[in-house]
Formats: C-alpha cells, structure tokens, sequence
C-alpha cells in the first residue's frame, strides 16, 4: 500500500464540526447552478494544490487560507475556479495543467506536470503495471494524483465525466483511494481499468 504522508491534510470541518475530506463541488452553493454541476476539475485542482502548500512550506503562499476550515476552502475553490473553467466538454488534462500552471504563475511558481492518458481504445491502454508504477511513484513522492474518469466501467462508486483526487493505491488489491466530494472513497482501480469505455487520464502536479 502506497499513500500519501498526511492524508490528514485533506480534513475539512464546518461551523457545525462536521467532518469532510477534501472540497465538495456542490459547496459552490445554488445560484451558480453550472458551478455545482461541472467544477469537479477546479475542486480537485484546489484539492492537490492545498495538499503542495500544506505539506511543502516553500509552497505555502499557493493557499493562503485555513484549508481545514469548509468556508476558507471555499473561498479557495472559488479562487482556482476561473483558472480551470470547464467547457462545453468539461477539463480535459491539457485544460487542467494549463489552468493548474497559470494559477500557480500568479505566486512566481512554476512546475512540471506529467500526464498518465487511458485511452479509450483497450488496445492502446497502458497495463496495470504500467499504471500502478506512475501511481506509486508520484505517491511515494508525496504527490496527490489528479484522476479524470470519462466512464466509470461500472465501478459504483465512481461517477462518469469527473476528477476525483487520489490519495493511495494497493496494487496487490487492484484498488485505490480517492478524496471525492468530502468523501473518502475506495474504488476498485483494476476494474475501471479493464471496463471503462472512454478511459481517462492521471495527472501529477510536480514542484
């Protein structure tokens, strides 16, 4: 099992005490309806940004908000959002670098981005092992992955046409582990793998 080291850094609490992992899309709250609806990219950008500037004190100055606090997180969705703004086919990955590097511009950074695709073609995919290596070599870097899921291959609890952030993988059990809308999620990696019928793509923000 391969994680990242303060998966803890993920933990939001609101006014209330109620406890979430990462930001939650549908935060963005009613009168921006498109927001709610399409801003997976932007949330998990905010997601993998937040983790670098917590866990990286060079990097702090790309978050300046309590992330442990839901509304401050929000402020910083907000913040990232204009910067990965879906389209009519919502972020592709060159979209979620391009957005992911301007935003970081704007406080003198400037990083690497590596980009594992899935293609929809079977034929043309990248294997299990292949893809289990890029996982846990950004993982074991400390490094959170941007995941884009085009089609779920019926894996249930993983929805089509979204960014999830993966935070861990167990390449003997197949599976791995995602922050996705607050939640903390295990889903089945080898699967998707094999059924999903449009594939996707894994994106690793390097400083």
């Amino acid at each position: 099992m391969t994680t990242l080291s303060n998966t803890d850094a993920f933990l939001i609490r609101d006014a209330s005490g109620n406890s979430y992992h990462g930001g939650d899309q549908e935060w963005f709250g009613s009168r921006k309806e498109y927001r709610k609806e399409a801003a997976c990219g932007a949330t998990t950008c905010a997601n993998v940004l937040g983790y670098l500037a917590q866990t990286r004190p060079e990097l702090a100055a790309l978050a300046p908000y309590d992330l442990h606090d839901k509304d401050d997180f929000l402020t910083f969705m907000k913040t990232v959002y204009p910067y990965v703004r879906p389209g009519l086919i919502g972020i592709m990955p060159a979209d979620f670098t391009r957005g992911a590097s301007e935003y970081s511009a704007e406080f003198g950074f400037e990083f690497e981005y590596d980009t594992l695709t899935v293609p929809a073609a079977s034929s043309k995919r990248p294997g299990a092992d292949a893809m289990y290596k890029f996982l846990s070599a950004a993982l074991a870097d400390d490094l959170p992955v941007a995941f884009l899921n085009l089609s779920s291959g019926r894996v249930k609890n993983l929805d089509s046409y979204h960014w999830v952030t993966l935070v861990g993988i167990d390449a003997k059990a197949g599976v791995c582990h995602i922050v996705d809308n607050g939640r903390l999620l295990s889903v089945e990696l080898k699967k998707w793998l094999k059924r999903s019928t449009l594939g996707g793509a894994f994106v690793v923000i390097e400083p």
